[in-house]
């Protein structure tokens, strides 16, 4: 798993992260957002159901700096296991598009903490984005994409995968309930404290579903450790901003 394979950009006063090895699957875009746009802190992509002009403004301006041909396929995210099918909205924590298909909305799930994880097809036949927090984890989600996809014609062997921003072993402190759950991704610290390594515990997954471990590229960014470039519930607080993490078919100029 490779933790070296992302950078930041300047995209029309939009700043953005993006995935080396995504980035080199052609005819496919895709970006993680920061809170920065235009010399400010206060880029917020918003709640799924927010269609306030400022939100919808930014959002535009988000997926114009990823260079995407489509709309965003905005999920009401539950912390399951469903994935949408068809580029389609809906109640759902992973979404995906079959470029074949004449699919054009771009899958897009948002975070404020959680990890989003983006997945391509090499052949650039399809493409997912999913949102897995502890319990979506937990469940599986990350191996239900990757299911997903290959009931779609797509091998494991041939997805590359970014793990996007997200809260780190740093930061991650957890109760009992779910450290149980994760044997092995745990690590304990001082005074009784323990964190979760929520992007070690996501790539084993995609690795034993048959993902190869070098196509597996993990952000190195811990969002309550930036807080200055992400927003982060456990920095902020419930009111924190959202991020948001999208991929799809490429504009012909990107």
């Amino acid at each position: 798993m490779s933790r070296d394979a992302f950078r930041l950009e300047d995209v029309a006063g939009v700043r953005i992260a993006r995935c080396e090895a995504l980035a080199a699957v052609p005819g496919v875009a895709h970006a993680f957002s920061t809170r920065v746009a235009s010399g400010r802190s206060d880029f917020d992509l918003g709640a799924a159901g927010d269609v306030s002009p400022d939100v919808a403004g930014r959002r535009t301006a988000f997926l114009g700096a990823a260079g995407l041909a489509g709309s965003p396929a905005i999920l009401h995210q539950v912390h399951g296991t469903t994935i949408v099918s068809d580029g389609r909205s809906g109640e759902g924590d992973g979404g995906i598009a079959v470029f074949a298909d004449g699919v054009r909305e771009a899958p897009a799930v948002r975070s404020a903490d959680c990890v989003t994880m983006l997945l391509a097809d090499r052949e650039a036949r399809a493409v997912a984005a999913v949102h897995a927090g502890w319990r979506g984890t937990a469940a599986g989600i990350a191996r239900g994409a990757v299911e997903a996809l290959a009931a779609r014609g797509v091998p494991a062997e041939r997805i590359v995968v970014a793990l996007g921003p997200a809260v780190g072993p740093c930061c991650y402190e957890v109760g009992p309930e779910v450290v149980r759950l994760f044997a092995g991704f745990t690590r304990a610290g001082g005074a009784g404290r323990t964190t979760l390594d929520l992007h070690a515990a996501n790539a084993a997954q995609l690795v034993a579903s048959g993902v190869p471990g070098r196509s597996v590229h993990r952000a190195p960014w811990c969002t309550r450790c930036r807080n200055d470039l992400f927003f982060s519930v456990r920095a902020e607080g419930p009111g924190a901003g959202r991020l948001m993490a999208v991929i799809g078919a490429a504009t012909a100029q990107s």
